[in-house]
């Protein structure tokens, strides 16, 4: 950060804070965050945007006689005029089912920064999506292809009337790619992606190019879809977006308001006995990594679904109170870093024990449907036949539909190699209807 304002804003965040205290609020919190950023993209193949972005803001959030006021800004000098607004809009705001924050406990250090990312240059960046874009040009003159890549720096503080003062300091790192190739009325969409907070052996150009080689090559040729209900092989980015919009169901506030049908289920053996997911919020470097959630609560590593069994529902300090359950540190309800442990058979043996069945890239339109209870139908973006353990060709105008809950409770099969980022393993789902276009023929 070239102008750390950190030691600036400690004292004007805590006089924020005492301000709200002496306008009767019983809790008040002030967030402060300021970041930069540089990065590039290439358009059509051709370097479109290349430059850098600054930013700084803050959130006043209050509770004054059980209800909620909160504001936001980007102009320092306003604090104290904000947080004046704040006190006037939770006169009429929502009910607060917490009335103080929590006293500051300890909490498990992350590492989040690192020299190796802020090493990354502009011109880097511009050379590494430059060689990608060249890379894909030589699959197919006639690919439409854009690429990204940035890096940025954070720096941040919450303080609350508690006595809470957490700094935290963090960089990231992005970088993707993508490709639509048109052949008449055909059109196939393959990309890749990845972000980290330290550059390390995540950072692979060879690795996102090689992805979309991979699609490139398996989309070349079509087959019929299959009819009906069929195994679904999901690779590891699909499956994350099955268990993230599982995971819903353990969402507190979900809970209490009635919404989830995992509600009263708590302790029982929901899901197949192979699923296990735990919440890892302390991985070194992980772009979703955290110390405290926004109320100060310490962030732990977590079972919340082991073997099948419904370990823990996930409350922020407000869902707390209202379900009257402990606040589990999680912010929003959501698991920070949730993981798939993996399974006993590798993923290439599970892809070739299946004798007709549906390979998954990506949906169109997934949780755009009645999620709450589980159910979805949607269009496959870009998915495959299997025959005989192979993919023997894309698959158009599918549609695939089903209920997550389902799905995950029986026959699922987990492989034991996951991906490194995700920390998802493959997946073979059981439960899910294909519908391919009446008339489609095999190209």
């Amino acid at each position: 950060m070239r102008t750390s304002l950190l030691d600036r804003m400690r004292d004007r965040l805590r006089a924020g804070v005492a301000l709200a205290e002496r306008r009767g609020a019983s809790a008040a919190a002030i967030a402060f965050g300021q970041s930069e950023s540089i990065g590039c993209a290439f358009e059509s193949g051709r370097l479109k945007h290349a430059g850098s972005q600054e930013s700084a803001s803050y959130t006043v959030a209050v509770v004054l006689q059980g209800r909620r006021g909160v504001t936001s800004g980007n102009r320092l000098e306003d604090i104290e005029t904000m947080v004046e607004r704040a006190i006037v809009l939770a006169r009429a705001g929502s009910v607060a089912h917490f009335e103080r924050y929590p006293a500051p406990r300890p909490f498990t250090r992350v590492a989040m920064h690192s020299p190796s990312t802020l090493a990354l240059t502009r011109e880097g960046l511009i050379g590494v999506c430059g060689g990608m874009v060249e890379r894909l040009r030589a699959l197919d003159a006639e690919l439409d292809i854009n690429a990204s890549a940035s890096r940025s720096e954070r720096e941040g503080v919450v303080v609350t009337s508690a006595g809470l003062c957490h700094e935290s300091r963090t960089t990231l790192w992005g970088l993707g790619a993508g490709v639509q190739r048109t052949a008449g009325t055909d059109m196939l969409f393959a990309g890749s992606g990845r972000s980290w907070r330290e550059v390390n052996g995540f950072f692979d150009p060879d690795y996102i190019v090689g992805e979309i080689q991979r699609d490139l090559d398996r989309g070349a040729r079509f087959a019929v879809s299959p009819e009906g209900e069929v195994p679904v092989y999901l690779p590891p980015e699909a499956f994350a977006g099955f268990v993230d919009q599982a995971l819903g169901g353990v969402n507190g506030r979900s809970v209490a308001k009635g919404t989830s049908p995992l509600r009263g289920h708590l302790g029982e053996r929901y899901f197949d006995p192979g699923l296990t997911i735990v919440d890892t919020p302390h991985i070194d470097f992980c772009p979703d990594a955290a110390e405290v959630d926004p109320a100060g609560i310490p962030t732990r590593p977590c079972t919340i679904i082991d073997g099948g069994v419904i370990r823990m529902f996930l409350y922020d300090l407000d869902t707390a109170g209202l379900a009257d359950a402990e606040p589990t540190g999680h912010a929003g309800c959501s698991p920070w870093s949730p993981e798939v442990l993996p399974g006993d058979s590798p993923s290439a043996a599970m892809l070739a024990g299946i004798e007709d069945g549906l390979y998954i890239k990506s949906l169109l339109g997934f949780g755009q449907s009645n999620i709450d209870n589980g159910d979805f139908s949607c269009n496959v973006a870009l998915g495959f036949r299997i025959r005989h353990g192979e993919l023997v060709g894309r698959v158009k105008n599918t549609m695939i539909a089903g209920n997550l809950y389902e799905c995950l409770r029986r026959g699922v099969r987990l492989s034991s190699d996951r991906d490194p980022i995700l920390r998802m393993p493959h997946a073979v789902l059981q439960g899910i209807v294909a519908h391919g276009a009446p008339g489609q023929a095999a190209g």
